[in-house]
């Protein structure tokens, strides 16, 4: 069922391209950082900035697979209720 999820979840938010402008400012961001940083201090922030991405990508996930459940138990709540 997970796996389901995080299909979907994908195919949801492939190609949108929302974050074009914040990305592109981080990277610049990033850029400035390293002309001053020396080759163990790049090698940290490159492990700062990848274990971040992997903490969103998986609040993300988590996040829409509650927002599927709640929407599956609140259809079936609507649909079940016997007072309509």
């Amino acid at each position: 069922m997970r796996k389901i999820l995080v299909d979907l979840f994908n195919q949801c938010n492939s190609g949108s391209g929302k974050y074009k402008e914040e990305i592109h400012r981080i990277d610049c961001h990033k850029g400035m950082l390293k002309k001053n940083f020396s080759k163990w201090q790049k090698r940290m922030l490159l492990y700062i900035e990848d274990d971040k991405d992997l903490i969103a990508e998986k609040w993300a996930v988590d996040s829409f697979s509650e927002g599927v459940k709640w929407g599956v138990m609140f259809m079936i709540e609507v649909l079940c209720n016997d007072d309509g």
